[in-house]
């Protein structure tokens, strides 16, 4: 019975029918998702679409069984026996074929559903991202003003009691980003999405937002403000307080939501512009952004915010140029105690004077301001990152491990943060959490030269010389970079000769003049333990930001027996 069931099957072309329909199907799953969130339809809208495909099966089976397309049109198919062959296979067939269709198909379809440990987290209460503004002026120029406007939301909704915020990075990465709600909500693990546009011509001001849930796309509040200039700060003030009413956190109506530091709509201006450039890293972008803060002060000397923009700014001199720390941070200092005395309540300069405090090897005064700032703004994201740097510096590695992991849920899109989550676990000596967590950093950022470094180190470290290697193959670094990252690579897989020819080329790079504490453990890896000491001594008196992990790191390791070791910790106030 089986086999004439089956040749009854192909002479009617029943498996051909079902192919058909079975590349069909796939197809409309394969694009139902990006239709629902474009149409921003509800949830069980794949439920339905999935069952009725499933039931298509067996209506596809019976008009297959029964008709047949040729070229003379649809015929009706003649059983090939006259005794009724054809009706109970054709009831056989139905039952067995439509089950081994369906099943499939809702199997799919519940697998896909059961995939949601790997899925991000359900948002936990209020909580919002805000989408980088658009920018609708006429001047294309002005498109500083629209991202600042959009952090100035960001620091006021960060200071509500109750309400989560995504931190700039995170919402920044989605910029000329053409995703639906649902999707960054997902991926953001946040309950709504504000998104708005920024239209400026001369001292007026169009500022239109909306609030969207993420869940169903719906709007939840949405409004247009037009205003001079000169009021930018009441609007963002109002902005902000509508968010917060609209989410039904814990705010007392009467509270402000962020402190307005300058009245000089101008000097307001030149520091939104001014962190436009600070947040690009580099030396060019950071002299350009020094200018604009100094003129900031020009016009307004009380402006707290421009005096905070000015210490950041020496304070990433001396991390991302060849700057001495020991130079840039004596300048630093009176910007962030300035800033301080302007606006007590502001978390930035204490998180700067944190991390100044930490480059001073003031443990104590860094810890005092790192909890000040997140004190007072739970939600700055770079202040539990550079407290995670002191807590590993300590050797606290769990609390380390949980400041970075705050930061994280904070700013979960940002490179520097995720890089951290790795050097938590390198340092703690958990290298494959570490290289699983630079891994991740990379795809984020692959270009982000220092995670490559350090997971080269990783690799090197746990036997894997050539994945090491590899890595450094992708790294774009000046000449001397480049070798002394060999070097290093080597010496730490056990090569020594290959590390010391390559040593040689490094004594004399300019390049390497700014690095005396690398040069330094290069040196106590290859067992010349005189020479190492005596650039740690320089690095330590220039505040070389790599000395900070001496006490922790693996690199320091083959100084740790030497007495000149310990003498360093206590200089440090380490031991």
């Amino acid at each position: 019975m089986s086999v004439l069931l089956i040749a009854e099957l192909k002479r009617r072309r029943v498996f051909r029918a079902l192919v058909g329909y079975a590349i069909v199907v796939f197809a409309v799953l394969q694009v139902i998702e990006p239709v629902m969130h474009g149409l921003r339809l509800p949830d069980w809208t794949l439920s339905f679409v999935v069952v009725a495909l499933a039931v298509g099966f067996p209506v596809v089976l019976v008009l297959a069984w029964v008709f047949d397309v040729s070229a003379a049109g649809i015929e009706r198919t003649l059983p090939l026996r006259p005794q009724g062959l054809g009706r109970l296979p054709l009831a056989l067939a139905v039952g067995v074929v439509a089950a081994l269709a369906v099943v499939p198909a809702v199997a799919w379809h519940f697998a896909r559903a059961s995939r949601a440990p790997d899925a991000p987290t359900a948002p936990a209460g209020p909580s919002v991202a805000v989408l980088p503004f658009v920018n609708v002026s006429a001047a294309k120029n002005d498109e500083y003003f629209s991202d600042g406007i959009t952090e100035e939301v960001i620091n006021a909704l960060a200071n509500v009691d109750g309400l989560r915020v995504v931190s700039r990075t995170s919402a920044f990465a989605y910029k000329n980003k053409n995703l639906s709600v649902r999707q960054i909500g997902e991926e953001l693990a946040v309950a709504t999405v504000l998104e708005g546009s920024v239209r400026r011509e001369g001292n007026a001001l169009r500022l239109t937002a909306q609030l969207i849930n993420t869940a169903d796309g719906y709007h939840l509040w949405s409004k247009t403000y037009d205003r001079e200039l000169k009021s930018v700060f009441a609007v963002e003030d109002e902005l902000a307080r509508s968010i917060a009413d609209a989410l039904r956190p814990r705010l007392l109506k009467q509270s402000p939501l962020a402190p307005q530091t300058t009245a000089s709509s101008e000097a307001h201006d030149l520091y939104l512009k001014g962190r436009h450039f600070w947040s690009k890293r580099t030396a060019e972008d950071l002299k350009e952004a020094m200018e604009l803060f100094e003129k900031a002060v020009s016009l307004d000397p009380t402006y707290a915010l421009a005096h905070a923009g000015l210490a950041d700014c020496y304070l990433l001199l001396g991390e991302y140029t060849s700057s001495r720390p020991v130079d840039v941070l004596s300048k630093a200092k009176p910007y962030a105690y300035r800033a301080l005395e302007l606006a007590g309540d502001l978390a930035e300069p204490h998180a700067s004077l944190g991390l100044i405090s930490v480059y001073d090897y003031d443990w104590a005064t860094a810890e005092r301001e790192f909890k000040r700032a997140i004190e007072l703004r739970s939600g700055y994201a770079t202040a539990h990152h550079w407290y995670a740097i002191l807590l590993l510096t300590l050797g606290r590695f769990e609390e380390a491990r949980v400041e970075a992991e705050r930061a994280l849920a904070l700013d979960p899109a940002s490179t520097i943060v995720n890089n951290m989550v790795g050097v938590v676990f390198y340092e703690s000596r958990n290298y494959e959490k570490a290289i699983a967590a630079f891994r991740k950093t990379l795809e984020l950022n692959p270009g982000f030269m220092p995670t490559r470094e350090v997971l080269a180190c990783a690799y090197a470290t746990t036997g894997r010389k050539a994945d090491a290697l590899a890595e450094l193959d992708q790294i774009k670094a000046s000449a001397a970079e480049h070798v002394a990252m060999r070097a290093w690579v080597l010496a730490i897989a056990g090569d020594a000769a290959g590390a010391r020819a390559l040593m040689r080329e490094l004594e004399d790079a300019t390049a390497m003049r700014s690095h005396p504490a690398a040069l330094g453990a290069l040196h106590g890896m290859l067992g010349d333990s005189d020479r190492a000491f005596a650039l740690l001594d320089r690095a330590y008196a220039e505040r070389d930001w790599m000395l900070r992990d001496v006490k922790v790191s693996p690199m320091w390791d083959p100084l740790r027996k030497d007495p000149r070791f310990g003498k360093l910790l206590q200089q440090m106030h380490l031991d």
